[in-house]
């Protein structure tokens, strides 16, 4: 019998591991939650992980113990094919406990045996590629997947001429989007700063980044000088001397630090310009909120990655990529200047930003689940 999209469906989202992967997951989960589907969301066992399902009570997650790929030859490569092997037997039961449909992968190592135990249970198979150049475990895993869905156009190059790439972008978390239309708080009054100055917001992602918290502590004079007010959220690893440095400058710079922040939705909404790292989460939330940026992409990330990801938004007019290498204090002083001495430029890259967003990403996503699903009842 042929699946509709009225019939309730069982779904496997492999999403744990890092925020960019657990955030969409849980996004695409709670809307085929909203259309009547039951969603099983596998997670690690991080703290983060455990943190996000805490919040998210009306899903149902299970946990795994998913170890990171060593290298070949590394001493940890046995305990590894022995934890896929208990991984892929365990999803195996989940699949046959659930009477699952639909297999999803957020991507990264932790969706390879979740998507494998699809495959050898015949049932379609999809992940999803966030970034613009897709990681070493993506394009595996992606040769047992009837679909590939991409954040960037420009990955589909990096997957065979057989694979089916769909482009859908990137879901952004489901918290940020709800508050987004419904919130009413002023986001000024939140962080205590001032309306009548403008506001640069500086994120590093949920883990920080130290190259950009240095640069801004040893720019905040120049910075001042501009008379802006800066959102600073550190991480917790640079917090303590970050905030150091902002209390101990003869500065009456106005500013929030925080190690990290619940109400970025509020964040984004109080920013005229964002100084950030350019993983793919964080650009599909600047792109959702219409702020334009400052991208400094992490120079460690897999492929450089990051680089490519932020030049896409340059081409786009929504930022301006600035390699850590070139980021002095004197370069921040003069790119900040530029951007909140040109209203008119500024509100053309807000508006770039919004334009290259993908709103309904994790609908497009359901959306393609339930295609899946139609095609694995016609079997």
């Amino acid at each position: 019998m042929a699946h509709s999209k009225n019939d309730s469906l069982s779904i496997l989202i492999a999403c744990g591991g890092t925020g960019g992967h657990l955030f969409p997951g849980i996004a695409v989960g709670e809307i085929l939650k909203s259309r009547g589907h039951r969603p099983t969301l596998l997670i690690s066992e991080k703290k983060i992980d455990t943190l996000a399902a805490s919040a998210h009570q009306g899903l149902q997650f299970e946990k795994m113990p998913f170890l990171a790929m060593p290298k070949p030859w590394s001493p940890k490569m046995p305990s590894f094919l022995m934890g896929v092997w208990r991984g892929l037997n365990r999803c195996k039961a989940i699949i046959k406990r659930d009477d699952t449909r639909v297999v999803l992968g957020m991507g990264g190592f932790t969706s390879f045996a979740p998507v494998l135990a699809g495959r050898q249970s015949k049932l379609r198979t999809i992940i999803h590629e966030s970034n613009s150049i897709p990681g070493k475990a993506n394009r595996f895993t992606s040769k047992f997947c009837d679909v590939v869905l991409l954040g960037f156009e420009d990955c589909a190059p990096f997957f065979s001429k057989e694979t089916v790439t769909r482009v859908v972008g990137t879901p952004v978390r489901s918290a940020l989007v709800k508050s987004a239309k419904e919130c009413t708080d002023d986001p000024y009054a939140f962080f205590g700063l001032d309306r009548s100055r403008k506001t640069l917001l500086v994120v590093g992602g949920s883990q920080g980044a130290k190259g950009i918290n240095n640069v801004v502590a040893h720019t905040l004079s120049e910075l001042d000088a501009l008379g802006l007010q800066i959102l600073h959220i550190t991480g917790p690893g640079d917090y303590q001397e970050a905030r150091d440095s902002y209390q101990n400058k003869p500065i009456a710079l106005h500013s929030h630090v925080a190690a990290f922040c619940h109400r970025m939705d509020l964040a984004y909404r109080v920013a005229d310009v964002a100084l950030a790292r350019s993983g793919a989460s964080t650009l599909a939330e600047l792109a959702y909120f219409g702020v334009p940026s400052i991208l400094v992409p992490y120079p460690f990330a897999a492929d450089d990655h990051q680089t490519k990801n932020a030049a896409i938004y340059e081409r786009a007019g929504a930022g301006i990529l600035l390699t850590e290498t070139i980021l002095s204090p004197s370069k921040l002083a003069e790119t900040v200047g530029e951007f909140l001495s040109n209203d008119a430029k500024r509100h053309m890259m807000g508006n770039n930003a919004k334009a290259i967003a993908h709103t309904d990403a994790a609908e497009r996503i359901a959306d393609i689940i339930e295609e899946e699903a139609t095609k694995q009842s016609a079997l």
